[in-house]
């Protein structure tokens, strides 16, 4: 195909990989493509644009990568994942004694009295059914630690960040949480849900140079992954909210940002937004305000997951935002200009977060607004065929299906299969959005690609194989699907004239296999933000 000429033909850059995935639908293969003032300005035959070159140009040759537009990770938590890089790794470890290998070694390393965090636990995979205090209590006694859980549901701290809190027997579960206790009621260090934060507010919160330390280190790990646009969920401080917008605005001298931001607010905060009139879609090109987010419930690895059905020890899990909550409030953050963007992960909160939408679909609707069910991981047939229907967008994490798959089958062996129904979202019309939930799993895009098209869990068994995705259809859903979540589909998740010059660079083309394939440049904005040596010119 021909490219289209703009009125000044001189590219900034010129790019020549082995072969180029526009994910657009126009007509015909593209072998190279251009850019100028950080949009593309031709995409076509390798001749043609380097036609175009002018005396300022740089060509920029890739002669074995594939070239795809940049990644969109769909859901994560940025400023938490730049700063838990720093934390106690405990996705690391195996086993109960790893973990607490891992806290005693940072217990050796940080001065006495400093807290020690950390997270990335999972009863599951430690094949406990408990924690306690006393074991932190034995590898840490002279600092405050918290810990929080895989899924971030649930938090384990020991007796000195109890005390610093102020958490003991007499402390009562606050509204959506649980201090677990043991048989003479005294705190266990267990914490679910908004529990944790009764331990967690008791943390020194970072300045804001610590906090421009932690986006920038997560700005630069994303980059190389193949991530250009990120998709925040707004379960941080409102310290941490402003510190995204200013440091991905460039407002803070900190030079440009490798990442493009759309950022939910807590739907709390709604009457607030909506007096001094902010709603989404309001910012630039670097950081938008995005949806209003909610929460249903809590998740799987916490038991506190809203289920249609319980639990083998008993219970329904946790509803958070109850449906009347989110019937009511639904409309307001409409009404205030913002989508809603609810985490649920239950089979009865999503069917909760159908209910509500299709209550308030007038208001939503009317304001030509997007809404996202996050996660949508447990589904039974009929309000999976309903996502589609009513045109929310299915925004999920098909890396969490690794971790969740063993959970999946030992809790609901005859249930499994509403678990991750990706191929019956797709067949019901829905959009896919895909991301990682980071801090709670790794943001690797080539990672969630594999757990989309194999469905493999960590036990090497798979999960509902009849679900799983074409690479092709994984791949959309982080480039077209997750730019259509944000209204970008314009501007972003496609290679063609007008599109942002945002670009990942991968190994070979992800089609032929996933095996080796890795990351080898990413570009946000015309400009390289991450080189592993794939790039010459």
């Amino acid at each position: 195909m021909r490219p289209t000429v703009p009125i000044d033909p001189t590219p900034d850059a010129i790019l020549l990989p082995g072969r180029v995935l526009t994910m657009d639908e126009g007509p015909g293969p593209a072998e190279a493509l251009a850019w100028r003032a950080g949009r593309i300005v031709a995409v076509g035959p390798r001749a043609e644009v380097l036609a175009l070159r002018g005396p300022g140009t740089r060509v920029l040759e890739a002669p074995d990568a594939c070239a795809l537009p940049g990644f969109h990770d769909a859901h994560l938590h940025l400023t938490m994942h730049g700063l838990e890089l720093d934390q106690v790794p405990l996705h690391e470890a195996a086993t109960l004694d790893d973990g607490l290998a891992l806290v005693a070694a940072a217990a050796a390393r940080q001065p006495e009295g400093s807290w020690i965090l950390g997270a990335g636990f999972a009863l599951q995979r430690w094949g406990v059914t408990a924690l306690h205090r006393r074991d932190l209590d034995r590898v840490a006694p002279r600092h405050p630690v918290l810990l929080r859980s895989q899924d971030h549901h649930g938090a384990w701290a020991n007796s000195a960040a109890l005390a610093l809190a102020g958490v003991g027997a007499a402390t009562p579960d606050p509204e959506a949480g649980v201090v677990v206790r043991d048989a003479d009621g005294e705190p266990t260090g267990m914490l679910l849900e908004t529990a944790l934060e009764l331990v967690q507010r008791a943390v020194p919160q970072p300045d804001g140079a610590a906090l421009a330390r932690a986006l920038d280190a997560a700005g630069r790990h994303l980059a190389s992954l193949g991530v250009t646009t990120v998709h925040h969920m707004a379960a941080e401080p409102s310290a941490f909210w402003r510190a995204i917008a200013s440091r991905a605005s460039g407002h803070d001298g900190g030079g440009p940002y490798p990442l493009r931001v759309w950022s939910c607010i807590p739907h709390a905060d709604l009457e607030h937004a909506a007096a001094i009139g902010l709603a989404g879609g309001q910012g630039g090109e670097r950081f938008v305000v995005g949806g209003a987010k909610f929460f249903a419930d809590g998740a799987l690895g916490s038991r506190t997951a809203w289920m249609q059905d319980p639990y083998p020890d008993g219970g329904v899990g946790v509803a958070v935002d109850g449906p009347e909550v989110l019937r009511e409030r639904y409309r307001l953050a409409a009404e205030a200009g913002f989508a809603p963007v609810t985490h649920a992960i239950g089979d009865a909160a999503n069917r909760a977060v159908l209910d509500a939408l299709e209550a308030t679909a007038d208001a939503w609707r009317g304001a030509r607004l997007r809404p996202r069910v996050e996660h949508a991981q447990h589904l039974d047939a009929v309000d999976a065929a309903r996502i589609g229907r009513l045109g929310a967008v299915a925004s999920v994490q098909p890396i969490h299906l690794t971790f969740d798959a063993p959970s999946v089958r030992a809790l609901f062996p005859t249930r499994s299969e509403r678990a991750y129904r990706l191929r019956d979202l797709l067949a019901g019309g829905a959009v896919l959005a895909f991301g990682s939930d980071t801090p709670v799993a790794s943001p690797d895009v080539i990672a969630g690609i594999r757990a989309a098209v194999t469905r493999m869990g960590v036990d090497g068994e798979p999960l509902a194989a009849d679900q799983a995705l074409t690479v092709d259809e994984a791949l959309r859903a982080y480039t077209v699907g997750a730019a259509y979540a944000i209204g970008r589909e314009a501007r972003s998740g496609v290679l063609r004239v007008g599109a942002d010059a945002d670009v990942v660079l991968l190994s070979h083309d992800p089609r032929a296999g996933l095996d080796d394939l890795a990351v080898v440049a990413t570009v946000m904005g015309g400009e390289v933000t991450f080189d592993a040596g794939g790039l010459a010119g």
